[in-house]
């Protein structure tokens, strides 16, 4: 429905111009017309003042059947004893507008003449347009023609574009209509059009990028699962082996305490040393539990104190040297902005631990008027490129975004990798 409006608005369109250029070259063809049949008007009338002039000098009476064949001009005898009938205006096909248009050039310049002679005659010259009017409406016929013509040429030429036109976009709202159902193998054809064949391409690379990406999300969702699947593991692992062990020998502890002779005090003293080390052991397994599915610290500390604690706990796990750089005191965050901030700088420090092989890392945060600069360098080998993107260099990506800032990665092969982000703060304070 709305490819025909179109059609039809372009042909109307078409027509309306055709109409306005038609009706302003009629008005300038009247107007020359106008002038033309004046001059012709005043040199017919101008012979005929002569001829009888000349006439009247050489006492000749005029002959009525020889001025009878003068053009645009009609001379009735007005004797008495002539028995000439008046000629009456030849009858045409020359439209009555064309006639009432030309008529006051006609009737206000050449009102009729009357000569009179010394004898006594009497002639009447009057206007007769009518051969110019035919000649002037030939004209406009031609131009009438010319222009239906051309009208239909452009018509008959618009359709024909049109319909080839409208073939692609009909094969294009196909192929999306195919991506839109999920078909992202879809592929446009070539044409013999260029256009058509520059907006296949561009579709067709199109296509092949959603494609790529639809294989990228379902790669990525395989591992999201298998790293869930692991973390459940690990999660599982630390319940039955470290803190299930350490209940295990609270309890076979607690037994014995109540078995045991209460007499001997170096049994009551040791079993009571194991029993509070063993306490002491599920306590920190409990807070590494919690640490790695919450970062409560956030909320308790606030975020500097927060860095501070993660890079030294990163540091001493891994045994390479982190670095903490500091501007001053950072800018409030929202608790949401604070924990995908918290997140990232985590997970940014395990890709160094598992990938970099370096010997130093720097955590640098700082404000510049409205934005928090945040930037994670280390001196190892660096990444490959083109750069594949895993779990958690998505992860990282994606919360960037959510900070508002895109991830800027940059490295060399064996010049480390810097990571960098500029925060407005007017989206996460």
């Amino acid at each position: 429905m709305n490819a025909l409006s179109f059609r039809a608005r372009l042909y109307a369109g078409v027509c309306l111009l055709f109409a306005v250029v038609l009706i302003s070259m009629l008005l300038v063809l009247l107007q020359q017309a106008e002038k033309d049949l004046v001059r012709e008007l005043h040199a017919s009338r101008s012979m005929v003042l002569q001829l009888f002039d000349s006439l009247s000098r050489s006492a000749t009476a005029p002959d009525a059947m020889r001025l009878d064949g003068l053009r645009h001009l009609r001379i009735i005898d007005l004797n008495p004893a002539s028995d000439a009938t008046p000629p009456a205006a030849a009858p045409g096909a020359v439209p009555a507008w064309l006639a009432r248009w030309l008529a006051p050039a006609v009737t206000e310049r050449f009102p009729p003449l009357t000569l009179s002679f010394a004898d006594g005659q009497q002639w009447r010259i009057t206007p007769d347009a009518h051969d110019e009017l035919e000649e002037i409406w030939e004209s406009v016929q031609l131009l009438l023609l010319v222009f239906a013509m051309a009208l239909l040429l452009s018509l008959l030429t618009i359709h024909w574009a049109l319909s080839r036109g409208l073939g692609a976009y009909h094969r294009l709202l196909d192929a999306l209509q195919s991506v839109a159902g999920g078909q992202l193998r879809t592929r446009l054809g070539p044409s013999q059009q260029p256009e058509i064949n520059r907006l296949a391409e561009r579709f067709n690379g199109m296509a092949a990028a959603l494609q790529r990406a639809e294989q990228r999300n379902q790669e990525l969702t395989e591992r999201l699962l298998s790293v869930q699947e692991r973390e459940r593991m690990q999660l599982a692992h630390a319940l039955h082996d470290d803190l299930g062990q350490y209940l295990t020998g609270i309890r076979a502890q607690a037994f014995l305490l109540q078995r045991c002779d209460h007499s001997d005090s170096r049994t009551l003293t040791r079993l009571s040393s194991q029993l509070l080390s063993n306490c002491d052991g599920l306590q920190q397994g409990f807070r590494r539990l919690v640490r790695d599915l919450h970062p409560v610290v956030l909320e308790r500390l606030g975020l500097e104190q927060a860095l501070a604690q993660l890079t030294e706990q990163w540091q001493q796990q891994q045994g390479v040297e982190c670095r903490l750089e500091l501007d001053g005191q950072l800018p409030g965050l929202r608790l949401e902005a604070r924990a995908h901030l918290y997140r990232l700088l985590q997970e940014a420090l395990n890709n160094v631990a598992r990938h970099a092989r370096a010997r130093c890392v720097w955590v640098r945060l700082s404000q510049e008027q409205d934005l928090l600069l945040v930037s994670v360098q280390d001196d190892g080998s660096g990444m490959a490129t083109p750069v594949q993107w895993g779990i958690g260099m998505h992860s990282m990506r994606e919360r960037a975004r959510c900070l508002g800032s895109p991830l800027q990665v940059n490295s060399a092969a064996g010049e480390g990798v810097v990571l960098g982000l500029r925060i407005p703060l007017r989206a996460v304070a």
